[in-house]
């Protein structure tokens, strides 16, 4: 067995049926310089007297924990342990104790003077000839390097584990940043082939509308001139034509066209300031802005069945990542939505501070456990069912505003009472 003494009991002679006592004592005394000069320390203990006290042991012994014969010799072996008796592996050696039978453990025990080391100890019980147990044999070994060598390989390992694991999460981040700025160039594309049309159309429109108010105020100043007796006639047609509900109804419908425009164009800007692909570095913002677009983007998850409450008119525009704050504001809108399956409110409000501004998210939703916060932003928790959700988006949200931003973010929850995020940001980030 490895890291074991083994020593074998001397022969002991018998000439003519008579004992030689000065051969017995010659190799007792041989016997007891083996056991002094062995390496690992040996001890002898017994089994019969009242807890199991010390009997002898040897100088290694001695080397190995500084205490003497006359600290030990009466003694049971548990004062190596001190206080640390909860090691998972004295259990074993105490029911081999009680059972009498040979035992393997490596246990931590203290020197005399209190250093640790880690002890391989063989126990092994000795029985006499009635099969009585009378002694037990501890073999000790310091085994204290092999054990902080696979410590440290064990360390070295979830070192590596970890940063196998920190890797895996930073692909995918980095896999979905790429997914949300391909999703900001087709948005910005989207908005640019729009906007084209868009204007010329409008303007048109806004053509058309001059073009018939003049039609309608030349034909009113010609009616006037009509003379008196075709004016009848005249006033026949015009109520035949429907020309007066016709002037009403063209110029309601020029006007909503036109404001049905308006309000393309809003989106339209709206898509563009979301994508920010002009600023994609550190640029002077305004968070209301961006937070009223990354709104509109969300509107279909919000449905008619969420209201919204905005208070940001107090923020002023702070020095910072554009792009990356909207994907923010959205994953938080939209996770707020989630949460609200049968409607509720929103509530985004904002706060401006000495050295930062604060933005507050708050629903009325399902809220969180407290287990469920403790690893929300972690990379691919969720609680969403498999195939609705990556758990990739708090991940990024806490990435960027505390990495990216070097500001904070914290959330306060409670079940079936909803969630508020909070978002700190400072006025000025330096790259």
């Amino acid at each position: 067995m490895a890291g074991t003494c083994v020593f074998v009991m001397p022969f002991v002679s018998v000439m003519n049926d008579t004992l030689d006592y000065a051969a017995i004592a010659d190799q007792l005394k041989l016997h007891d310089r083996a056991m002094g000069a062995s390496s690992c320390g040996i001890t002898i203990a017994d089994a019969q007297a009242p807890d199991i006290p010390l009997i002898y042991i040897n100088e290694a012994f001695t080397r190995l924990t500084g205490y003497t014969a006359d600290d030990t010799l009466g003694r049971n072996c548990r004062f190596l342990q001190r206080e640390d008796r909860d090691q998972p592996d004295l259990a074993g050696l105490r029911a081999a104790l009680r059972a009498g039978r040979d035992c393997k453990v490596v246990i931590r025990n203290y020197r005399k003077d209190g250093t640790p080391f880690w002890n391989e100890l063989f126990t092994s019980p000795v029985f006499d000839e009635n099969g009585r147990l009378t002694h037990f044999i501890g073999v000790q070994t310091d085994v204290t390097e092999r054990i902080d060598a696979q410590a440290a390989l064990m360390e070295r390992q979830h070192a590596l584990q970890r940063a196998l694991t920190e890797l895996g999460e930073t692909q995918a981040l980095l896999l979905h940043s790429e997914k949300m700025n391909a999703l900001g160039q087709m948005v910005a594309g989207v908005a640019h082939e729009i906007n084209n049309p868009l204007s010329f159309v409008n303007s048109n429109l806004y053509s058309l509308q001059t073009t018939f108010e003049e039609i309608a105020a030349a034909y009113q100043s010609l009616e006037s001139f009509v003379e008196t007796e075709q004016r009848s006639a005249a006033f026949e047609i015009r109520q035949r034509a429907m020309l007066d509900d016709l002037f009403t109804d063209v110029g309601d419908v020029l006007s909503s066209s036109l404001n049905g425009l308006k309000r393309v164009k809003k989106i339209v800007d709206t898509l563009r300031t979301f994508s920010h692909l002009d600023e994609a570095d550190l640029k002077v913002s305004d968070l209301r802005a961006d937070v009223e677009s990354a709104l509109m983007i969300a509107r279909l998850q919000l449905r008619d069945m969420i209201t919204v409450v905005l208070d940001l008119d107090a923020l002023p525009p702070i020095r910072c990542y554009p792009a990356e704050l909207n994907q923010v504001f959205l994953n938080l809108i939209i996770n707020a939505a989630h949460a609200m399956p049968d409607g509720g409110t929103l509530t985004i409000r904002g706060k401006e501070y000495e050295d930062f501004i604060e933005i507050t998210f708050s629903d009325t939703g399902v809220g969180m456990t407290p287990d469920v916060m403790a690893n929300i932003f972690h990379p691919f928790f969720t609680t969403k069912p498999v195939g609705t959700g990556t758990g990739l988006g708090l991940a990024i949200v806490h990435r960027v505003i505390t990495e990216r931003h070097r500001g904070r973010i914290s959330v306060q929850s409670t079940p079936s009472a909803g969630s508020t995020f909070t978002l700190q940001l400072p006025k000025d980030i330096r790259p």
